[in-house]
């Protein structure tokens, strides 16, 4: 079957060059602009993206399914190396589906205490296995119908 309709042409140009910023975030997209404009506020005028349900909380085997930390991880190793990321944006969101699946009858309070320690753990295991890289993780809430990134210290 042939499709009638004309192609869309962006008006955005090609860039061969990868970014070197990696965001890994939940995919819901309310927060997709505000992660941009938090990359372009930290200097970038590009980054990657890996986006899935719950983000960062699936690059923590301990509370993650074994299947889905096992694919973030492969495609954040790939990013990382292939597009040579050299930094590496954590976020986790208020009011996250995924959380919400895992642990709503724990509470608001377990929840955003969970993502944080799910942020410093996926920073970690970043660290860990690509030695020098810079990651920074970030608490991503709504306040007065804007969006606000708390950064997240990497220890206690």
């Amino acid at each position: 079957m042939i499709d009638d309709e004309k192609p869309f042409v962006s008006r955005h140009r090609y860039k061969h060059r990868h970014p070197t910023v990696l965001a890994i975030y939940c995919s819901d997209g309310r927060f997709t602009d505000a992660v941009e404009d938090l990359a372009t506020h930290l200097g970038h005028e590009r980054i990657d993206t890996l986006t899935i349900p719950g983000g960062p909380a699936l690059l923590n085997r301990w509370t993650a399914d074994y299947l889905e930390s096992d694919t973030i991880t492969r495609a954040a190793r790939f990013l990382i190396i292939g597009h040579h990321i050299e930094e590496v944006l954590l976020l986790a969101h208020a009011n996250c589906g995924y959380y919400q699946t895992r642990h709503g009858t724990m509470g608001p309070e377990f929840i955003a205490e969970q993502q944080v320690n799910d942020l410093r753990h996926a920073a970690e295991e970043l660290q860990k296995e690509h030695t020098g890289i810079r990651v920074r993780p970030f608490y991503v809430h709504p306040e007065a119908e804007r969006i606000h990134f708390k950064p997240v210290a990497l220890h206690d």
